[in-house]
C-alpha cells in the first residue's frame, strides 16, 4: 500500500491554476472482501441484471438492479440471509444509521433456490436480486454485501455501488511517463465536469477511484484534483494513476463437453464426473504482443449441449492446467487467477511444480462456461503479487478501467458518488 504527495502551484497565461494534492492508495490487497470463506461455495457472480460480464453499479433512483448467483456444492437445503452494510469511500463502516440510508428491512432470505439438474453434478443454485420488495437503498455510494449460512457463518462478501447521474466524466489513457514504463503500462487521465453543482471546496471535498478489469486489489483511491478550472476538475497527474498493462487473458471454453473447443486437450466423461486437460500454456512474459479478444478475467457460464436455464443444467468439470517451465521459479509460488476466485492467491490455486514434467500444474472443479485466467507470481514474504515473469506487460493491452467520483461535503456524515464512467483502454 503506497501513499503519494504532491503540492504543485503555477501560473499560466495570466490564469492560476491551482494544483492539490495527491493522497492515492494503490491497493493490491483490500481486507477481506470480496471474498468466499467457504469452500464448498462455488461459481460466485454478482453483476448487473441480464448483463453478465459488467460491474455491480446501481443508478440511485433510476430502473436498474443487481443479480448475485452462486452455486452450494453440498445439495443440501441451507437457509442463506443477506445484510447489507454501508460504507465509507475507504470501505470502512459507515456513521449513517439503516434508517437514513434504507428502506425495507434488512437481513434477508434468499427465497430463490433451485437444485440442479446437470447429469453428473449435484449442487443447489441461490439467486439474489437487489433491490427487491424487501429492500431499497436511497443513498448512493459504497457498499457491501454479505451472505451468511443459517444466519450466523460468513459465505460470501461482494462489494458494489450505487451511483448518481451528477457528473460528466472523459478519460483518456496515455502511455505511461516515465520511460521505464513507457510499453509496459498504461496511465489514466480524466476530466470531471460538474455541470451546476456548487461545491465550495473541491480540493477536500472532491476525489476519485479508479479500478482496473474490475479487481480492487488493482485500485488508485483517495485521488484529489490536480487542476480546478471553474466547474472543471483535472485528474492529470504525470506517472502516477499507472496499472501496469498485461496481456490479453488467457481462455478456455467448456460450454460443450461433447465437442472439444481451440483450447481443450482432451475431454474424459463417465456417469458420475468429467474431467478437461486444457492444453499446456507456456510462459510469455517475453513474446510479442498479440491482440486477442477476451472479457478481461470475467467468465460466462452457458452449456451448449443442453441450452436450457444453464444456472441448473451446467455441469461441474474438474479442469487441469499446466504451465510449462524447464525450472522452478526461485523464492515465488505460482497462482492460478481470475474473477472465479476473486483475483486471489487463494491455496486452492496454488499451482504444484512437476520436476519429471518440467511443469507447474493444478486441477480445479469449474462450472460449464467460458474463462479468462492467468498465471501470477507471488514471492515468498509478499503480499504483493506480480505476473511480470509468467504473463509480460504491454501498454497495448486492452483493459476495462471504471472511474468513481466520489463527494462529501465538510459536515456531512458519509460519501456521495456524484457519477461512475467505464471505458476501454484506448478507445477515447
Amino acid at each position: 500500500m503506497n501513499i503519494l504527495f504532491r503540492h504543485r502551484k503555477s501560473l499560466l497565461g495570466g490564469v492560476i491554476l491551482w494544483c492539490f494534492s495527491l493522497s492515492v492508495v494503490h491497493s493490491q490487497e483490500i481486507d477481506n472482501y470480496p471474498a468466499i470463506h467457504l469452500d464448498y461455495i462455488k461459481t460466485v457472480k454478482f453483476h448487473q441484471t441480464g448483463l453478465e460480464i459488467t460491474e455491480p453499479v446501481l443508478t440511485l433512483n433510476q430502473p436498474g438492479s443487481l443479480t448475485l448467483s452462486f452455486d452450494d456444492m453440498t445439495a443440501e437445503s441451507i437457509n442463506y440471509w443477506y445484510v447489507i452494510e454501508q460504507v465509507d469511500a475507504n470501505w470502512e463502516p459507515g456513521r449513517l444509521s439503516e434508517f437514513e440510508w434504507l428502506e425495507g428491512f434488512n437481513n434477508n432470505r434468499i427465497e430463490q433456490f433451485n437444485f440442479s439438474m446437470a447429469p453428473r453434478s449435484e449442487y443447489i443454485n441461490y439467486r439474489l436480486t437487489i433491490p427487491n420488495e424487501y429492500i431499497r437503498i436511497k443513498k448512493s455510494g459504497n457498499y457491501v454485501l454479505r451472505i451468511y449460512e443459517d444466519g450466523d457463518v460468513l459465505a460470501i462478501t461482494r462489494r458494489f455501488v450505487v451511483v448518481e447521474n451528477e457528473v460528466i466524466i472523459q478519460p483518456r489513457t496515455t502511455r505511461a511517463t516515465d520511460v521505464r514504463k513507457d510499453r509496459t503500462h498504461q496511465e489514466i487521465d480524466f476530466v470531471v465536469d460538474l455541470k451546476k453543482l456548487e461545491i465550495r471546496n473541491p480540493r477536500q471535498e472532491i476525489y476519485a477511484t479508479v479500478l482496473q478489469n474490475g479487481n480492487w486489489r488493482r485500485a488508485y483511491q483517495g485521488i484529489l484534483p490536480f487542476f480546478i478550472r471553474g466547474n472543471t476538475l483535472d485528474f492529470d497527474y504525470q506517472d502516477e494513476i499507472v496499472f501496469s498493462g498485461g496481456k490479453e487473458w488467457r481462455f478456455f471454453d467448456t460450454r460443450s463437453l461433447i465437442a472439444h473447443s481451440e483450447r481443450i486437450a482432451d475431454i474424459r466423461v463417465t456417469p458420475y464426473q468429467t474431467e478437461v486437460d486444457l492444453v499446456p500454456d507456456n510462459i510469455r512474459a517475453y513474446g510479442a504482443y498479440l491482440f486477442d479478444r477476451d472479457v478481461n478475467g470475467k467468465f460466462v457460464i452457458q452449456n451448449f449441449d443442453m441450452p436450457q436455464s444453464a444456472d441448473v443444467i451446467a455441469n461441474y468439470a474438474t479442469v487441469s492446467f499446466t504451465l510449462e517451465k524447464r525450472s522452478p521459479f526461485e523464492d515465488a509460488d505460482v497462482y492460478l487467477i481470475g474473477a472465479f476466485n476473486d483475483f486471489r492467491c487463494d491455496p486452492a490455486y496454488r499451482m504444484e511444480y512437476i520436476e519429471s514434467e518440467q511443469a507447474y500444474k493444478v486441477k480445479t472443479a469449474l462450472k460449464q462456461g467460458f474463462y479468462n485466467y492467468k498465471y501470477t507470481l507471488l514471492p515468498q514474504g509478499s503480499d504483493v503479487p506480480t505476473w511480470e515473469d509468467t504473463e509480460g506487460d504491454w501498454y497495448e493491452t486492452e483493459n476495462d478501467y471504471l472511474i468513481l467520483i466520489y463527494y462529501r461535503p465538510l459536515g456531512e456524515r458519509y460519501d456521495r458518488i456524484l457519477g461512475a464512467f467505464q471505458f476501454k483502454s484506448f478507445e477515447n
